[in-house]
């Protein structure tokens, strides 16, 4: 059992360290101006339950080394939800014409986001090493113990 338990916390802990250091590679990503020249919110999918799905799904120009870009995307994975007031918020912010700043890998200028990913999945990784510290709790007792 402990090191079922040993196992499954590491890979939550590997899952959660990819996340963190995927978003902190972001930080070095460089900003650029760009400007959104569409908008849209698509209805016509449908999730697993058989409900419609919104996507939201945006386009933007941005210049890097004086040659024009286009992206299409907010976040790195795409932003779904189920209920369309969700999405109220972004679509006041990157309304058609609005003039931000994007986020581009200078290493690859076709990968390009409004918005860096969280770094929450380190402030997290604490709870599967619980998981860790148990699994070897119990295989040390088990080795150490005394019988009676």
């Amino acid at each position: 059992m402990g090191l079922f338990l040993i196992g499954v916390g590491s890979i939550f802990v590997q899952y959660l360290w990819h996340a963190y250091t995927r978003a902190a590679k972001m930080d070095d990503w460089v900003e650029v101006p760009c400007e959104i020249v569409m908008m849209d919110v698509d209805d016509k999918q449908l999730n697993q339950r058989g409900m419609p799905k919104y996507v939201f799904q945006i386009a933007y120009t941005y210049e890097f080394k004086e040659i024009t870009h286009t992206g299409t995307r907010l976040k790195r994975l795409p932003t779904e939800v189920s209920d369309p007031r969700k999405l109220k918020n972004h679509i006041a912010d990157y309304a058609v014409g609005t003039k931000t700043i994007c986020h581009l890998d200078p290493d690859a200028p076709e990968t390009v986001v409004l918005k860096k990913d969280s770094k929450a999945a380190l402030y997290t990784i604490w709870f599967p090493c619980l998981f860790i510290v148990g699994g070897a709790g119990m295989i040390v007792s088990a080795i150490f113990r005394k019988n009676a």
